[in-house]
């Protein structure tokens, strides 16, 4: 079964749009065994508001409220501030793929759906049954899923796995003694946010946003 749970996890990744967050392994329950409330009909009948300016994109209320729900994050697990600051970490990570040249391409993004639709229909029953529920929580169709969908998001993956491979390789060749220990990959993005903040890349837009 574990296995199994570690296809599902690569296939539902895009579907919370955004790598997830470290601590929900052992905070939060296991969205992908667990079938959690999902609220994303009333989400859409929330009034949208950008809550957070991310260099040309924005992170909205309805992306927070979503990204919730598809990783059953409760109060008592994360914060909405931990949550949005994980969120803009990514969106900025996702950005720099794009400034470093090493952004994929939307057809890669689609080989890449192509794949992972194929070692879906690979897998038990029962795995690809948890993974339609979570597109029924979208609210499309299968179809919709893998054609509309999908390459896109995979698209954004492939992207974040490429600059983070660029990220590496970069530290090792700047490295002049080999011994000293290179920033993890979560360290470079807290750097990167911090630098974001201060240069006003990141700009709060919702007087309510507190980010811890």
């Amino acid at each position: 079964m574990r296995t199994n749970m570690k296809v599902l996890v690569a296939l539902g990744l895009l579907l919370i749009g955004a790598v997830t967050l470290g601590v929900l392994s052992s905070s939060a329950k296991d969205t992908l065994t667990s079938q959690p409330t999902r609220n994303i009909e009333v989400n859409k009948q929330s009034e949208e508001k950008v809550l957070v300016q991310v260099g040309s994109n924005t992170i909205t209320n309805i992306q927070l409220l979503n990204y919730k729900e598809y990783n059953s994050i409760s109060p008592a697990t994360l914060t909405d501030s931990e949550i949005l600051k994980h969120m803009i970490k990514e969106e900025l990570f996702l950005q720099l793929a794009d400034k470093e040249g090493v952004s994929a391409s939307l057809e890669e993004g689609r080989q890449e759906a192509v794949r992972m639709k194929q070692l879906l229909s690979e897998q038990p029953q029962e795995v690809q049954d948890t993974h339609n529920k979570l597109i029924d929580t979208m609210g499309v169709t299968e179809k919709e899923y893998w054609e509309k969908i999908a390459p896109p998001e995979y698209q954004k993956l492939l992207s974040k796995q490429n600059v983070a491979a660029k990220i590496q390789q970069d530290i090792q060749s700047a490295q002049k003694d080999k011994s000293d220990v290179p920033p993890s990959l979560n360290e470079f993005k807290e750097q990167l946010y911090q630098s974001s903040m201060t240069n006003g890349t990141v700009q709060i837009k919702d007087k309510d946003v507190i980010l811890e």
